[in-house]
């Protein structure tokens, strides 16, 4: 009998942001992160006890079929092996939001990193596992009031290729950080107007008063 899974939330919502945005998703939040974000904006420091009968039940509650694995930092909770193998017992895509720090799961078809400077000094800033460059799906960077645009040449984006998805299969997103939300938003649209790889990532779900 295996014990009960350490989840810190479950529920039914649509993805607010990046690629997926709008769509209808099962959020499973991990608990714990080894990042400490100033403008964090979840409660992932603790954790409920969630049967996997209880996880299943909840996987069927709703038709949709698309699952979010977020944080927290689920790449590295002891748990996220089995909570994907659950989701895929339903037929669940499933994507996941990792800050890049650690190797991606198997079984997850979707991750979207999201590096970060604030890395309690473990890493360097915007630290990257190495197997993560070519296993991401989308970057997105989260735009603060000190974010240094330098750290996005280290990725190599025509321009040419921004509507050709078999020329950029990855999706590259800048999120202003809400707080600021006016001149972080003006900072992203400046850079895009010089760099249109990139594309501006709003988070719809805080402007709709949604989870």
């Amino acid at each position: 009998m295996f014990r009960p899974l350490q989840i810190n939330d479950l529920f039914w919502t649509v993805q607010g942001e990046g690629r997926w945005s709008g769509h209808r998703a099962l959020f499973v939040r991990m608990p714990y992160c080894n990042y400490d974000c100033p403008w964090c904006d979840t409660e992932y420091q603790s954790y409920n006890d969630v049967t996997e009968a209880d996880l299943s039940a909840f996987c069927q509650q709703e038709p949709a079929r698309f699952a979010v694995i977020t944080g927290g930092e689920p790449t590295l909770h002891k748990d996220t092996p089995r909570v994907i193998e659950i989701l895929k017992k339903y037929n669940f895509y499933i994507a996941c939001e990792t800050n890049g720090s650690a190797p991606i799961p198997e079984g997850i078809d979707f991750p979207t990193v999201s590096p970060k400077k604030f890395t309690k000094n473990k890493f360097p800033e915007f630290y990257v596992h190495e197997s993560v460059f070519e296993k991401a799906k989308e970057w997105k960077y989260v735009v603060d009031q000190d974010f240094d645009f330098s750290i996005l040449d280290r990725h190599s984006i025509p321009s040419t290729a921004v509507h050709d998805p078999s020329l950029q299969p990855v999706v590259h997103s800048l999120s202003p950080e809400f707080s600021q939300f006016t001149e972080n938003t003006k900072k992203i649209m400046d850079y895009i107007s010089l760099k249109p790889g990139w594309k501006l990532s709003l988070q719809t779900h805080k402007w709709i008063g949604i989870p």
